[in-house]
């Protein structure tokens, strides 16, 4: 077994903390092109199969007959900051739903981004936290395209047995090559059924999602319609100073990647047909981070943008540089 990435944590030129992480890179038929760590572990996914989820959203016909802009079905595939641009997409889509922010299942959250709480709490209006700032309410904006398309009542779309689900997580499991009801399920932070999948199912789905190799006749447009959507509005996949939108900001179309909840990382790769699955064992997503930049640098590409580094610069509240999360020396 091929040992595990490690990454380090330093305070000053010490070594504070280290991170072991798991990460595999398959093609499109599942063929292992490197490896680190036990990858035959079951992993939830998390919100990294939101690029994923989102399938139905295109091949059913509802991104087209909504008209949905990249924005939108960027925002299908996000867990986004709830920053003032996110809510104002959000909120454009349910009101295109004839829908309010109640018909949204997934939860109230102040904003993931500390600004943007700072100005929604300062701002006298009386506003508060809704659905609408919840990081998966994109990805609840296109459950409820779908509900809405198909004709099916909305109410309870977050229920493991509504057709909605049974939908998605087919179309899901078709892609990364499981029947994923077969697997271990749990209840994700958003309330829907996340399984407890291999990771190297993972890999081959960002694979086959990035190419549209190996999948079913029309599928492939389908893929490259939400592909194109996240490296063409990257903001409205993360947001302001989140890994997902920095990295495709700096490496603009040759990759598409998507955290999850508790150190999980995906990412496709077109050109090389190829897709990665990477999951820190202590959940740490800084960890999956700086792994993610290692196996993009390990498989040879290029940053466009000159200042993207493969290790993160630790910063206290002062703006001092007290450290990195790095890949750890040999």
């Amino acid at each position: 077994m091929q040992q595990p990435i490690i990454i380090e944590v330093t305070r000053g030129d010490y070594l504070e903390s280290r991170h072991q992480v798991i990460a595999i890179v398959t093609d499109s038929q599942g063929k292992r092109v490197h490896e680190w760590g036990n990858a035959e572990q079951l992993v939830f996914p998390r919100s990294t199969a939101k690029p994923l989820q989102a399938m139905p959203l295109v091949l059913s016909g509802a991104a087209d007959a909504l008209q949905l802009n990249n924005k939108q079905l960027a925002m299908a595939c996000s867990s986004h900051n709830g920053e003032e641009q996110h809510a104002q997409v959000v909120n454009a889509w349910l009101k295109q739903l004839n829908m309010d922010d109640q018909a949204l299942e997934c939860g109230s959250h102040w904003p993931m981004h500390e600004p943007a709480t700072l100005a929604l709490a300062k701002s006298g209006s009386g506003i508060q936290a809704c659905p609408v700032h919840n990081n998966c309410s994109g990805k609840h904006c296109g459950f409820l395209s779908l509900a809405y398309h198909r004709g099916i009542e909305h109410q309870g779309y977050i229920k493991a047995e509504h057709a909605i689900q049974q939908e998605v997580n087919s179309t899901m499991g078709e892609i990364m090559g499981v029947n994923v009801f077969d697997h271990p399920m749990g209840i994700d932070g958003c309330s829907i059924p996340t399984y407890a999948l291999p990771l190297p199912a993972l890999a081959m789905g960002f694979a086959r999602f990035g190419s549209g190799q190996q999948l079913p006749e029309g599928w492939a447009a389908a893929a490259k319609t939400l592909y194109d959507a996240m490296v063409a509005e990257p903001f409205y996949v993360a947001g302001s100073q989140r890994h997902c939108t920095h990295v495709m900001q700096a490496f603009g179309d040759q990759v598409a990647c998507k955290t999850g909840a508790e150190g999980v990382f995906g990412a496709a790769i077109p050109s090389l047909g190829l897709g990665v699955a990477i999951k820190a064992i202590d959940g740490n997503s800084r960890a999956a981070e700086v792994a993610l930049n290692y196996v993009l640098d390990t498989l040879g590409l290029q940053a466009k943008d000159p200042s993207f580094t493969q290790h993160i610069d630790l910063y206290n509240r002062n703006q001092m540089q007290v450290g990195q999360v790095r890949l750890a020396k040999p």
